[in-house]
């Protein structure tokens, strides 16, 4: 049976949920065969993977949703920092059009445009995953930093937006898992947080 509130499996025997600590009434509680039911209509899986490598694929499992975090939210610090050497490019070749200060100017231009490309590299190189057997973060353009943690490992889940983050439809999601004392952040400024973790949610009950 699961509890009607956090969705977590508990006894059916129980009379308060050893999760959340919701009390087990008679109406609330919900047999595994519906459960799953409910589950497998609400999310849509696909089988062949569009960001992650193929070969990392296993047998039966299918992809609920791949993703790169959210632009506004990665870029931000990024761009903030190209933008003074830009302007500042900008104004010395453009408007002051001061002489002896062209190439100043230019490398001031360049040098924005390249912290931008660092921001763009960094946002591309990251790929978050869920399947219908785990959470995957894949890192990295040319050497690769995978990592997953299976559904059934999964014991709490957490959701933080901060001011900046709302702005951009955006979030933090992490997880506590079996065997581990603390949290980690394991989808940093995910897009459309809320839709993620009810999607996880939902996966880590079945």
């Amino acid at each position: 049976m699961y509890c009607s509130k956090c969705g977590k499996e508990i006894e059916e025997s129980s009379q308060y949920c050893k999760y959340c600590g919701t009390r087990v009434e008679g109406d609330t509680l919900e047999s595994a065969h519906g459960h799953s039911e409910e589950y497998s209509k609400d999310i849509s899986t696909y089988e062949t993977p569009k960001t992650i490598p193929l070969d990392m694929m296993e047998k039966n499992e299918r992809i609920v949703f791949e993703t790169h975090p959210s632009k506004m939210g990665t870029f931000f610090k990024h761009i903030a920092g190209a933008i003074l050497p830009l302007g500042g490019g900008v104004a010395v070749l453009i408007v002051l059009r001061l002489e002896r200060w062209e190439i100043f100017g230019a490398v001031l231009i360049v040098a924005g445009l390249v912290i931008a490309l660092i921001g763009y590299l960094k946002w591309r190189s990251v790929i978050y995953a869920l399947t219908t057997k785990r959470i995957i973060v894949l890192k990295g353009r040319f050497g690769k930093s995978l990592y997953e943690t299976r559904l059934d490992r999964i014991q709490d889940i957490r959701m933080e937006i901060t001011p900046r983050q709302r702005m951009y439809n955006c979030g933090d999601i992490s997880v506590s898992t079996a065997g581990t004392s603390g949290v980690e952040c394991i989808w940093r400024n995910i897009p459309d947080p809320r839709k993620k973790q009810r999607l996880l949610r939902m996966l880590v009950a079945r």
